[in-house]
């Protein structure tokens, strides 16, 4: 009766293994998504301030000082916004490498305890299974025999 919590085991396993991997697409998804947004959010104020900047100059096209201030000012305005989305991407980048990691260990441990169960089910059948020592003998000589005729045709070179 040891086998149905092995079996057990090994499906919980799985299904560990794929709830992590469910966990790290979502995650990925979702910092994807912010940064997309915050993209098109800056895109629209960028071409916002291009407008305001285009109405500023063509208000009054004669006034250069006015206009060379209002170029300054938008300049500034867009290395600001450049500015604070790179610092946006690089703080992603670095919590998305930490649960890349996270996601990576769950994975690994799912992974081990699935083949420990595995193992543990495969020597349970073996032990419970009469063919199975008949085939792994099979097999055994087979190899054997395979081997035998390797060193045979490498003795007749």
């Amino acid at each position: 009766m040891t086998e149905k919590p092995q079996t057990d085991q090994y499906f919980d396993a799985l299904l560990a293994s794929y709830d992590a991997l469910t966990r790290a697409i979502e995650q990925a998804n979702e910092r994807g998504l912010g940064l997309s947004r915050q993209l098109l959010t800056d895109v629209t104020a960028a071409q916002r301030q291009a407008l305001d900047l285009a109405r500023q100059v063509a208000a009054n096209p004669s006034d250069m000082a006015t206009a060379y201030s209002a170029i300054m000012e938008s300049a500034v305005a867009a290395q600001s916004q450049a500015l604070d989305f790179t610092q946006t991407a690089y703080k992603e980048a670095v919590a998305a490498s930490g649960e890349a990691r996270e996601a990576l260990e769950s994975l690994l441990s799912a992974s081990r305890t699935a083949a420990e169960a595995a193992l543990s089910l495969s020597r349970e059948w073996q032990t419970s299974n009469p063919w199975a020592d008949l085939f792994q003998k099979s097999m055994e000589s087979f190899g054997a025999a395979a081997n035998s005729a390797k060193e045979k045709a490498g003795t007749k070179s």
